[in-house]
């Protein structure tokens, strides 16, 4: 017994896991904006310009983490409406 599955199911399972993941991303950004109260550039111009506070690093990194998600993703978003994309 085999099993075929259509490039637009595929597809729009892929697109499924993407919108999720550009979800939980722009939720992450919202959630330090609110800790902070600030833009994320705001926000990197205090942590580089501060005295050196872990807690803030932190948060830094994984807020610039998240921005990076979230921009990675809505590329891959836009490349797998023009169909140029291969679903790994």
């Amino acid at each position: 017994m085999s099993l075929i599955i259509s490039k637009k199911i595929v597809k729009n399972f892929y697109k499924a896991e993407l919108f999720y993941k550009l979800h939980k991303a722009k939720e992450c950004i919202k959630l330090f904006e609110a800790k902070y109260g600030k833009s994320f550039k705001e926000f990197e111009k205090d942590v580089k310009t501060s005295p050196e506070n872990f807690e803030a690093w932190d948060d830094y990194m994984e807020w610039k983490a998240c921005i990076k998600e979230f921009e990675t993703v809505n590329k891959l978003l836009k490349e797998l409406e023009n169909g140029n994309i291969e679903v790994p």
